[in-house]
């Protein structure tokens, strides 16, 4: 669907079950190729690895340095790659993972609107 070069689609990362879910069918609703999910950042890494994502949304819930070291190894997967965190809002954690490189940070509780128009707004342009 929404692809070029060698990477396509979105993977999606979180603990909950039911939110993967959700977000999974809000983006193929969109017209978004969901092609990986991970429920850990393990699975994450490895899914990055060996797909090429166009884009990562992640959701855990980690401290500051912790994600912060999560989109620096995403980066070093590939660095084109757009990381978009979810998250509840925590004293400048938005700053602090733009600043690490992800591309966009979307504050709980969101609509699904928003999360996709993030998507599209992110997604790279080869």
């Amino acid at each position: 669907m929404l692809s070029a070069e060698g990477h396509s689609g979105v993977i999606i990362a979180g603990e909950v079950p039911l939110l993967r879910v959700l977000l999974k069918m809000a983006l193929e609703d969109s017209g978004f190729d969901v092609i990986a999910e991970a429920e850990n950042v393990e699975g994450l890494l490895i899914e990055c690895k060996g797909n090429s994502p166009s884009v990562v949304l992640i959701d855990f819930n980690m401290d500051q340095q912790a994600i912060v070291r999560l989109i620096e190894n995403l980066l070093d997967i590939d660095p084109v790659v757009a990381i978009v965190v979810i998250s509840d809002l925590k004293d400048g954690q938005d700053a602090t993972v733009l600043a690490a490189g992800a591309r966009a940070f979307l504050q709980k509780p969101f609509s699904m609107y928003d999360m996709t128009d993030i998507v599209r707004k992110v997604k790279p342009v080869y």
